[in-house]
Formats: structure tokens, sequence, C-alpha cells
């Protein structure tokens, strides 16, 4: 009797601890959804590399698009496949990076970004825009990292100068020579070349004038300056008396906008001198002025005698 209690406590000492180990390796949701395996996801951006325009007036925004493909392993228990998609570059601001939700219907989605750069900023500037993500199953906790991809956003150079003088008009003696000092700015985003014309040489050569630039190609770093000097001679001619103003006009264009079959600034400039005295050729002004009151004076006896 003893014996068979033995036997059959033993049994249902071994049929509980069966039922336990059923109840304990049960599956659960989380635990097929943690067993299933990370999906394969792909992010693609369609450009590599994209320009942008940064000069005063235009938005400097450029613009990437792309796909993202993900293949999600068969399981019951996961309904969607939630991507969340992260971009950078460099400190610039970046719109758009959105969250896509994926299911095995749903295998691709195009996404597309946007990157602010800064007006003017250098053409020595070049940044990098960087794509990643995260991914999540839903439901379950499951999720990880997906790979980063990259483009690379160059910058489009502008070119932007202007011309000052400290003096644009002066006022001197007929047949004098004077110069002017001309500061040639570059306000563009990258090292220029320009090139100054006086664009009314001819009219002025004609008039007896000499006009002659120090230098009239030369290159300029961005945002430096370069001082030219503008030596004048205005016509040595007789003038009993002269109080004209003249102009020259000056053009400055970029020779390397020209040369690389871009768009060029122009700047425009004047200067402006007015002769104002006597001119006699031959003669310093003091003794032109002499010769003139000696000239005066004798028609001044002569008309005298003459009404004598």
């Amino acid at each position: 009797m003893i014996a068979k209690n033995t036997a059959r406590a033993s049994i249902f000492l071994i049929m509980v601890i069966l039922l336990g180990s059923l109840f304990i390796y049960i599956p659960k949701e989380k635990s097929d959804v943690d067993a299933m395996g990370a999906p394969a996801i792909r992010i693609i951006l369609t450009q590599t590399k994209q320009t942008a325009y940064v000069a005063p007036g235009q938005d400097g925004v450029v613009t990437f698009t792309g796909e993202v493909t993900a293949q999600i392993p068969w399981s019951p228990s996961v309904q969607y496949l939630v991507v969340s998609l992260q971009a950078e570059a460099g400190g610039w601001s970046v719109a758009g990076a959105p969250s896509l939700t994926f299911n095995r219907a749903v295998s691709l989605q195009n996404f597309q970004l946007s990157v602010q750069v800064p007006i003017e900023t250098s053409q020595k500037t070049q940044g990098q825009l960087t794509v990643a993500g995260k991914w999540r199953y839903s439901p379950g906790t499951g999720g990880g990292t997906i790979d980063p991809v990259t483009a690379i956003i160059v910058i489009k150079q502008y070119y932007q100068f202007s011309i000052g003088c400290d003096k644009p008009y002066v006022q001197i003696g007929p047949g004098s020579s004077l110069g002017f000092k001309i500061r040639l700015i570059n306000e563009g985003n990258a090292a220029d070349r320009l090139v100054v014309e006086v664009t009314n040489l001819d009219k002025l050569a004609d008039k007896g004038w000499t006009v002659q630039l120090s230098q009239d190609k030369f290159s300029v770093p961005e945002k430096q300056e370069k001082v030219l000097t503008l030596s004048v001679t205005t016509p040595v001619k007789w003038n009993i008396w002269k109080n004209d103003v003249d102009t020259i006009r000056l053009r400055i264009v970029s020779a390397q906008a020209e040369s690389l079959g871009d768009i060029s600034d122009i700047a425009d400039y004047s200067l402006y001198i007015r002769q104002r005295g006597f001119s006699i050729p031959g003669y310093e002004p003091v003794l032109a002025v002499m010769a003139l009151t000696i000239m005066v004076a004798m028609l001044a006896a002569f008309a005298k005698r003459k009404r004598a």
C-alpha cells in the first residue's frame, strides 16, 4: 500500500512539474516580436550633390528627394513598422524629416528634405547632408537604427562689388593734373577678377584730356578691396576764363564671371571735375594772370587815347 501511494505521489509531482513548465514557456506577444528579427531597411537619396544659391535676394534653399525601402519579416504579432528619419547638415536648418509607416503591403515610401543655407555663405564652405533613422515595430518594443546616407551641398559663387572715392568731385584750373584714389570692394562670396573701363574715354580724348588707370585688370580676395589711381590731365588750351564741369565715367565688371559664362554684376561710377580759371599755354598760372592784366591795361589805354 505504501509503495502504491508513493508511486501515485511521484506521478502527481511529475505532472505538476510538466504543467509548470508548459505555463512558463507559453510564447507571449512580446517574445514573438522580439524573436522575429530586424527588418531590412534602406535609405536612398536621389541627389548626391546640390548647389545652393546664396546671393542677396535669393533664398539659399536646397531640396533633396529620396526613398525608404523596408522588408518586414513575417509574424502574426506585428502590424506596422515605423521609420523615423533624422537629418542634419552641419548646423544649417533642415526641414521635412518625416516618420514613415510600413506594412506588408507597403514596402517603399518617398520623402523630401529642405536645407536652408545662410545667404552670403562663402563659396569656400561645403556642406554635407546626413540622413539616418530609427525603426520600431508596432505593436511591440523591438527597434534599432538605420545606416545613414550622405549628400554634398556646394555653394554657388555670386559676383557683387562696389566702387567709391573719397573726393569724387574736385575743382582745378584748366590745364592741370590730378589723381583720384578709387576703392574697389569685392562684396561677393569668393575671390574675383575685375576689369575697370573708362566708358567715355574717347570723348574725353577728343577734347584733349589725358586719362590713365594705374591698373585696369586685377584680382580682389573675398570681402576685401583694391585701391587704384586714376591720373587725369585736363586740356591745355587758351582760356580767358573757364568754368565748366566734365564727367569721367567708370564701369566695373567681373572678368571671372564672363570667362565662366556666368552673369556679372556691373558697377557704374562717375567722377566730376570743374575747371575754373585762366589758361594760357606755355605760361605758369601767375604769369598768365599777369599777362592778361597787362593786356587788359593796354587795351584800356588804347581805348582812352582813341577817345581823346
